[in-house]
């Protein structure tokens, strides 16, 4: 009781921290159902007499639709010619005003109606058998599983947040993906641009890059295959592997430009290189970092049961193994939360471990089925659902950068005995702690009296 009711407290301080008067307007193009529309909620400061409010409302056309029975408090409709951020902006401005913040909307808890849902163990593990499955152990432990439903109370639309996925491509027609692509414009119809192949077709010839997508931001409740961690994402399709699922450094570099210059605040990476560091593969990933991206890697698969120690004298794999702090290394876990038997670790060099066994997902490239789902399992299956998770907090909070972001995947996950001294945390990626992790003050002293 004392851990929820924490929990709880965290939530709420994390609520009116986001709402505060000195947060940025609700961003373009955040989901109308997030907020109620043309009304804003007011609090005017204790100074302002009854006569300075209404003037404050009559000024801006504005009426009164209740006063919440708190005094100072007032629901305040705006006319239809205005937009919520202008609506939030003057009432931030005026000196009578001590807050103010859009009619927030919640809605009752529900399952996804996704057809395939009950398979998806890595949002609800209840120990059920993924029929598709390969790997044992399958089933799994009821309750080792991102304890993602909680989270999709607060928020399941992360698509003011562009999430760049560097793989085979997307099958961006596919069923459970076609509405949560990255617009593009006329620029980039195809909602993003293919290095392979020098072109702007970033389809999947092969099916890696879309099972990852799906991960991220299948569509959710379209009673559909699957659902991913955002119900509705921005995906942003950067093909940069080959057939053969290889990719050099110049490829990589020109994927990571493209999507810093283009906006995304996420790049996903599931691909690995072995022993030797790569100076401009480095300083591409801080230049993401001064453009404030979070990278989300993957630690890497050896042969089952003899998976690698990346901290060990040539053993670095890379990306994992470069030190930026906006930089997030993932180690797969299997349905028992125990790291996966072909997951590389590493003490120092990989951060969380998240489900990377027997993952349903879409799938099938070229546009030659866009209705096809696969299950497979790898480290590169563990790092999209990272990836998604970090869309997901800064949707959440817009205000939040990129060290925010990592700091709430690192410490807000769980810890799990298995990935003790096998990683910097010794966690694996929690979604609602970390969606309620606040970031401890600093330079506090207490007298006791």
């Amino acid at each position: 009781m004392a851990l929820a009711a924490l929990v709880g407290a965290a939530l709420t301080l994390y609520a009116q921290v986001a709402a505060a008067p000195s947060a940025p307007p609700a961003p373009a193009g955040a989901a109308a159902s997030q907020y109620v529309p043309g009304e804003v909620l007011v609090k005017f400061k204790p100074t302002a007499g009854t006569q300075e409010r209404m003037a404050a409302m009559a000024a801006r056309g504005h009426s009164v639709v209740a006063s919440l029975n708190r005094p100072a408090w007032a629901q305040v409709k705006f006319g239809a010619g205005q937009t919520m951020e202008t609506a939030l902006t003057a009432y931030r401005n005026d000196p009578n005003v001590e807050y103010v913040q859009p009619n927030y909307l919640y809605h009752a808890a529900a399952i996804p109606n996704d057809s395939q849902y009950d398979q998806l163990w890595a949002f609800k593990n209840t120990g059920q058998i993924v029929t598709t499955g390969t790997l044992p152990p399958n089933p799994g432990t009821a309750g080792d599983d991102m304890n993602i439903e909680p989270a999709w109370d607060r928020i399941t639309d992360c698509s003011s947040v562009a999430v760049a996925l560097l793989d085979s491509g997307v099958n961006y027609a596919h069923e459970d993906l076609a509405a949560s692509m990255w617009n593009g414009g006329s620029s980039f119809p195809n909602h993003g641009h293919d290095f392979v192949d020098n072109d702007d077709d970033p389809m999947d010839p092969n099916g890696h890059g879309t099972h990852l997508a799906g991960v991220i931001g299948a569509v959710g409740n379209n009673g559909t295959g699957t659902v991913g961690v955002c119900h509705k994402a921005s995906i942003m399709a950067v093909r940069v592997l080959d057939p053969a699922g290889n990719v050099d450094t110049a490829t990589v570099l020109q994927g990571i430009s493209f999507a810093v210059t283009n906006g995304a605040k996420v790049i996903n990476m599931s691909f690995v290189g072995g022993g030797t560091f790569d100076p401009l593969f480095s300083d591409a990933i801080t230049n993401a970092q001064n453009s404030d991206v979070v990278m989300v890697v993957v630690a890497g698969n050896g042969p089952i049961g003899n998976a690698n120690d990346n901290d060990a004298a040539g053993g670095a794999r890379y990306p994992c193994n470069f030190t930026q702090p906006n930089l997030v290394c993932v180690a797969a876990l299997d349905q028992n939360y125990a790291l996966a038997s072909f997951s590389n670790w590493g003490a120092t060099s990989v951060d969380v471990g998240a489900p990377g066994t027997n993952i349903r997902s879409t799938w099938v490239g070229a546009g030659s089925n866009n209705t096809g789902y696969h299950t497979d399992s790898g480290t590169s299956m563990a790092s999209p659902g990272v990836a998604g998770l970090a869309a997901m907090l800064r949707a959440f909070n817009p205000l939040y950068t990129f060290a925010d972001t990592v700091g709430a995947i690192r410490n807000g996950g769980r810890s799990v005995p298995a990935l003790a001294g096998m990683t910097t945390t010794g966690k694996a990626v929690d979604a609602m702690s970390s969606l309620a992790y606040i970031n401890p003050p600093t330079g506090l002293t207490a007298t006791v009296r």
